[in-house]
């Protein structure tokens, strides 16, 4: 009995992928059959969202704008042959995404990430509490953390200032969500209330931008659709705005030519491709792809609510 007690408390190991030596990553979210069936005849059912995450394919990088010659444009049975890195696997509970999905808020729901690598869960989860956006003086945040180390990163939606952030929202559909990482994770480390100085965060290393129609850098109307397959968004330095790297989302039709590209988009399952701004770290870059999963349910999971 003692055993079998001591088994179910063993610490989880720590995540072996060590993201800082890898340029790019792909971001491919799991179709979820029974999910898609439900809200095919109006049911209120919603899966726990699960990503894979994979390294870039060799002599491949993530593109800058979609009329760049090096653009990536992966099939469908490109991205399942990927190698797999680890899973990040929403952690929550059924009745709280119903309820969620019956109030037409399923992207707000609140839920810990867990990071699971080899089918085992890792020392490293994000959490994400219930916000319902900067809109509202409540701005969208991810946390990330590691057991016997605390917050490593956090990423929060940037609404500031509010008017000027209102009206790129409403009129360029465009969206900012500020990254920012922990100097020292071991630190402890006090988060006020202060909206307008990220919370006790500090200032922000990166910002993620990501524009949903004709405004701004690319043309991403109707991206990652079988009408303009990929959709470019940039990591920004939040001082000058500067681009130092790239997130590319994806339309990757079958070469089988099957239907399975637009189902997956039909029902909201997201592939995005992500290079990472040279020389950032580890955690720096799991702290993007929070960003990146946040601006997912803002943006993707909650168009399902629609």
């Amino acid at each position: 009995m003692s055993t079998k007690n001591s088994a179910q408390v063993a610490p989880n190991v720590a995540l072996s992928v060590d993201l800082s030596s890898i340029p790019g990553v792909v971001i491919h979210q799991r179709a979820q059959p029974g999910e898609a069936i439900a809200q095919a005849l109006g049911v209120p059912y919603e899966a726990k969202n699960e990503y894979v995450v994979s390294p870039m394919p060799e002599g491949e990088s993530v593109a800058s704008s979609s009329s760049d010659p090096k653009l990536w444009k992966p099939s469908l049975e490109d991205l399942k042959a990927l190698p797999e890195l680890f899973v990040m696997k929403e952690d929550s509970d059924c009745g709280t995404r119903i309820l969620f999905t019956l109030c037409g808020c399923r992207a707000m729901r609140p839920m810990n990430v867990r990071i699971i690598e080899r089918g085992a869960d890792t020392s490293t989860s994000m959490t994400k509490p219930c916000k319902c956006g900067g809109w509202i003086c409540c701005p969208l945040e991810m946390t990330v953390a590691k057991e016997g180390e605390g917050r490593i990163g956090t990423v929060r939606e940037n609404f500031n200032p509010y008017c000027s952030k209102c009206c790129e929202c409403c009129f360029k559909c465009s969206y900012y969500h500020n990254v920012y990482p922990v100097a020292d994770p071991k630190a402890p480390s006090a988060i006020s209330m202060d909206r307008s100085s990220g919370g006790g965060l500090g200032e922000p290393k990166y910002e993620l931008k990501f524009n949903v129609c004709c405004c701004g850098e690319n043309n991403n109307c109707c991206g990652a659709t079988c009408f303009n397959h990929h959709a470019i968004f940039n990591i920004r330095d939040p001082s000058s705005g500067a681009v130092l790297g790239n997130i590319q989302k994806l339309f990757a039709p079958s070469t089988s030519g099957g239907g399975d590209a637009c189902c997956r988009m039909l029902y909201g399952y997201d592939t995005f491709a992500v290079g990472f701004p040279e020389g950032t770290s580890h955690e720096e870059r799991l702290t993007i792809l929070a960003g990146i999963l946040q601006a997912e349910f803002q943006l993707y999971e909650a168009d399902q609510d629609d």
